[in-house]
């Protein structure tokens, strides 16, 4: 394993709006996270509060995870037996039943200025997100990544970039591979990471990433948190 040291090295370098899980799980081994300066990233609140960019709602299986920008509503439900959110205050990441998962948010001007010139479609703005994320990585770890791609369909009909690599040796015993699945909406990419480890299958992984994409709604004004959650709360009965 990497010394502490190292590890916090890595995380205060990080200045784009992504982190790797694999650090986290770094991280995990340590009792309180490294913070990493980011403007994408808001606090995650577990509470119901409208003025807050980010919302997690406790549902009968999971939670429900309510994302209000300015200019980006959406939600997405995270299922599972046990699912926690993990302590990070500038990012957002769970433990869905001892995976750990995030997700992200990306505008396609950091990696895609002229995609509106170029008129790129949604599958090569992904492919061009999917090429300046794994060159940040390979930077972060020191190390070239073979990275595989796939075009993948979700259960919605919504199409989707699968795309994944082999954890460098020696980074993590734990950590064999990173996954991830991301989509276009507007002017971003919502992309989201687990990690296959010795106790996840890669199977596992890669259909948690697509069932709960696939239960990701946007909405064209903001979402009401204190009114969804109240709903929710009236649906599971006493």
């Amino acid at each position: 394993m990497m010394p502490i040291a190292k590890q916090n090295q890595l995380l205060v370098r990080m200045t784009t709006p992504f982190v790797l899980i694999a650090a986290l799980l770094l991280i995990i081994t340590i009792s309180v996270p490294t913070r990493v300066r980011s403007a994408t990233y808001p606090t995650l609140g577990l509470t119901t509060q409208n003025d807050l960019p980010v919302n997690a709602i406790k549902t009968i299986d999971g939670y429900l995870l309510v994302w209000n920008r300015p200019d980006l509503h959406f939600t997405v439900l995270i299922k599972g037996k046990d699912v926690k959110p993990l302590n990070d205050s500038e990012h957002v990441f769970f433990n869905v039943d001892g995976m750990v998962f995030q997700i992200q948010l990306a505008s396609v001007s950091e990696f895609a200025p002229d995609a509106k010139e170029k008129k790129l479609d949604d599958m090569a703005i992904l492919a061009a997100h999917r090429d300046w994320e794994s060159k940040f990585i390979e930077g972060l770890l020191s190390s070239k990544l073979k990275v595989e791609s796939f075009n993948a369909k979700l259960s919605n009909g919504g199409k989707a970039s699968l795309w994944q690599y082999d954890m460098p040796e020696g980074m993590n015993a734990e950590a064999r591979k990173q996954l991830y699945l991301s989509v276009v909406s507007g002017d971003y990419v919502v992309l989201l990471n687990s990690v296959v480890t010795t106790a996840i299958s890669e199977e596992t992984a890669r259909k948690f990433l697509l069932d709960t994409m696939s239960t990701l709604k946007f909405s064209s004004t903001p979402i009401d948190v204190k009114k969804l959650s109240e709903s929710i709360r009236k649906s599971v009965g006493p």
